[in-house]
């Protein structure tokens, strides 16, 4: 741990200390802020110099070893959060939920946890702590190490499974946090969507933190590379879906496979509407085509023109502070906007058009660049 109580009970750090400073601290008591055992000083040429607990600790809130880039990131966050007049704690023990978040303060009222995330652990220990924090009133904040951001230029970038579980919904669209602890630098991404696999497309926005606010992390900003760069991507990806043939592909994609092949149908034949980009696809680790394929055969494929058009709830995990998107509902706002279905009430629409399988390969390419046109003329709608 980055700090410990002195015998006065007050809250001393190592970071800043020289060597020589350190080697006088050695000869001083120091006990751990949760379970008050005495602690020993650890310091090194590869380590941030910290309190660590005596071998047969009976901590039971102890964690474990920290990386170099976690612990420097760590107080980098908490000294800028300082400087701007924040009551920040550092590894601050709630006991109610029995967790200690590397920084907790508090906002207008607001209660904040703030988990500095490099190493990756896993999905099902992130929602258990996300949940924690929700459950007890307290807003968490997840910042990945630089790492985890990976392949990145400047419209897109590669987001894996993992990554892509941190994503926070924030004035209408989609961010994403990094700090790269030794350029002290952080990289919001902001506008994310996705039209399907690991690329990402998003506004990409580095600052030092003396330059930045810690309001500005949740200011969002337009689109500034437009859709055209979009638009090229879902392109591409329909291409490919058509034209390249996989034979090694995940469980789910054989699964898709053969629920259509079971139904007389071939996959690189789909109508071009069954691969239609949504908001909420970045969020989601589904296939867009796998989930819009199965509502378009079993919910939409075989009535007749004028019947009611219901699409039931898919279900997607919530971004870490609580959002759960409606996929089928933006799906059938999107239809509803290529005049495939009309909305004739709230949540009422019927089918307005029929839309076939196609029979060949060229059919399916020139569907394909009808579609591609009407969503260029939709740029104007987020989509």
């Amino acid at each position: 741990m980055l700090y410990a109580l002195d015998t006065n009970g007050d809250l001393q750090s190592l970071y800043q200390l020289t060597q020589a400073e350190i080697n006088l601290a050695r000869k001083n008591p120091y006990f751990c802020p949760v379970c008050h055992e005495m602690l020993q000083i650890r310091s090194g040429t590869r380590t941030v110099p910290h309190f660590s607990h005596l071998p047969k600790s009976n901590c039971t809130v102890l964690k474990g070893g920290e990386t170099v880039e976690h612990d420097r990131g760590k107080w980098q966050l908490f000294t800028w959060l300082k400087h701007q007049g924040y009551e920040v704690q550092l590894e601050q023990y709630l006991p109610e939920i029995r967790q200690r978040p590397d920084l907790y303060l508090m906002v207008n009222d607001k209660k904040i946890a703030i988990e500095y995330q490099c190493a990756s652990v896993s999905k099902r220990e992130i929602k258990k702590r996300t949940l924690s924090y929700r459950d007890a009133g307290i807003f968490p904040l997840w910042i990945l190490g630089a790492k985890h951001l990976q392949s990145s230029n400047s419209n897109h970038c590669s987001l894996s499974d993992f990554t892509r579980s941190f994503l926070y919904y924030l004035n209408d669209d989609y961010h994403l946090y990094f700090f790269h602890a030794s350029k002290n630098i952080i990289c919001v991404l902001s506008n994310a969507k996705s039209a399907g696999g690991r690329r990402v497309f998003a506004n990409t926005f580095s600052s030092s933190l003396t330059n930045l606010s810690f309001a500005q992390l949740f200011s969002s900003v337009p689109y500034s590379h437009g859709e055209g760069h979009f638009l090229r991507e879902v392109e591409r990806l329909w291409y490919k879906n058509r034209t390249v043939y996989q034979s090694q592909v995940s469980s789910e994609e054989r699964q898709y496979r053969q629920y259509l092949y079971l139904r007389g149908y071939h996959f690189s034949l789909i109508p071009s509407i069954c691969y239609l980009p949504v908001p909420a696809q970045v969020q989601s680790v589904m296939r867009p085509y796998v989930w819009q394929t199965r509502l378009f055969l079993d919910h939409f494929f075989h009535l007749p023109i004028g019947s009611p058009i219901e699409f039931p709830f898919l279900k997607i995990s919530s971004t870490p502070n609580g959002y759960v998107p409606h996929l089928s509902q933006q799906y059938l706002d999107l239809l509803t906007q290529l005049n495939i279905i009309e909305k004739t009430g709230k949540n009422n629409y019927i089918k307005s058009k029929q839309v076939p399988f196609h029979k060949r390969v060229e059919d399916a390419l020139e569907d394909d660049r009808r579609t591609l046109e009407q969503l260029k003329n939709l740029q104007r709608i987020k989509i």
